[in-house]
């Protein structure tokens, strides 16, 4: 495992979902590479997923709550 975690020499930054996202999918691929598979990596795996999945809701959500205040913006202008 020590050649893959030097994909985490650099400091890692978590600004949007996306990062999170990223990082979380890094983390599962190092896991599913490192020997034979236990109930607690697992678990871990399964964790991270679940993890990914509501990172994405709350991305979604934030994409569309922007769009939803630009048109309310745009039509406060208007009137």
């Amino acid at each position: 495992m020590a050649e893959n975690g030097s994909e985490f020499t650099k400091n890692v930054r978590l600004n949007k979902p996306q990062d999170v996202r990223k990082m979380i999918g890094r983390v599962i691929n190092i896991l599913l590479q490192d020997g034979e598979m236990t109930n607690d990596k697992a678990k871990t795996i399964a964790t991270l997923s679940n993890t990914a999945l509501k990172s994405m809701e709350l991305g979604d959500l934030a994409e569309r709550m922007d769009k939803i205040e630009e048109m309310l913006a745009s039509q406060e202008q208007d009137d």
